[in-house]
């Protein structure tokens, strides 16, 4: 039987596989594509797509893997090129995530990572820090700061014209992570803001303006790498209470944002974010279900 192709006209039945799949998907905006138009953009029905993928998650999970296929460098990091190995694959990764409308946006928001391809960016970087002289905990921590410092250059791009251009940025992102590696751990000073930021946090997470509240939710992302374990399952605890009673849309967004940060860091416990289980999840804006969604999966 005759299917109608994406031009209107019969002809013989699309061909679907996983390869052509993430390529339409790449063909427009990843930010707000959806299994309608990339049906579309194939020429086959709805129940054709869904065959192959399970719904749009399952469609960016194959996105993921062609782009770290393309970003990833063919040669592996060793002591001689670890250096100009990380460089390559930041640069790879400018390229190739900034040609895709809403790719870099969407790998900086907090959601669950297609674990292979996730993982296999993650390990040859890992091994790019190991072979640099970072002992396995360093080059982990490199791995975070790293990754979270390119993709959100990345999703700013183009909206924040105070950014220094990539190169000097990624210059000195390196710069600083290496310096690092090369400072034995027992001589790296215990992170912690102090009680002191701490009080002057919680009493801006609970502040009657939305405005102030919003900044301190920017300020927890910013200082996100400062907190001890202590001062984050504090913040996270206050942040998931905030949220569940949250009426500023806006808010409740930087609320969810802060919490995916914190999360980040490894001390975040499911019993700190219990009070996320109260927040109805239709109270939640569309744009911001992700962020819950990500939240809920991780920790419940």
């Amino acid at each position: 039987m005759n299917s109608t192709a994406g031009n209107g006209r019969p002809g013989r039945p699309a061909r679907l596989s996983r390869e052509r799949i993430a390529e339409a998907a790449l063909q427009g905006d990843v930010a707000t594509l959806t299994m309608r138009e990339l049906a579309t953009r194939l020429g086959v029905s709805h129940s054709s797509l869904y065959r192959w993928v399970p719904d749009r998650d399952g469609v960016l999970d194959l996105v993921s893997e062609v782009m770290a296929g393309r970003v990833l460098p063919e040669d592996e990091p060793d002591d001689g090129n670890w250096r100009d190995w990380l460089t390559r694959l930041a640069w790879a990764m400018h390229d190739q995530f900034l040609a895709v409308p809403g790719y870099a946006a969407h790998v900086a928001r907090p959601h669950r990572h297609h674990p292979e391809s996730f993982g296999r960016l993650r390990d040859r970087a890992v091994a790019a820090f190991r072979a640099g002289g970072a002992d396995v905990r360093q080059a982990e921590e490199n791995w975070t700061v790293f990754g979270l410092g390119v993709v959100r250059w990345l999703a700013a791009a183009g909206n924040a014209p105070e950014e220094p251009p990539f190169g000097r940025y990624l210059d000195t992102l390196l710069r600083g992570l290496l310096d690092q590696d090369s400072t034995p751990s027992s001589a790296a000073p215990s992170r912690s803001i102090g009680d002191e930021h701490l009080l002057a946090l919680t009493r801006n997470l609970t502040s009657e303006s939305a405005e102030v509240r919003e900044g301190a939710c920017e300020t927890i992302c910013d200082w996100v790498r400062s907190f001890d374990r202590r001062e984050v399952r504090t913040l996270a605890s206050l942040l998931a209470s905030a949220a569940a009673l949250e009426q500023d849309a806006t808010c409740l967004e930087s609320e969810l944002n802060a919490l995916g940060e914190l999360s980040v860091t490894g001390f975040v416990e499911a019993e700190d974010v219990a009070a996320l289980r109260r927040l109805p999840r239709e109270s939640v804006r569309p744009a911001d279900v992700e962020h819950l969604d990500h939240l809920m999966e991780e920790y419940f």
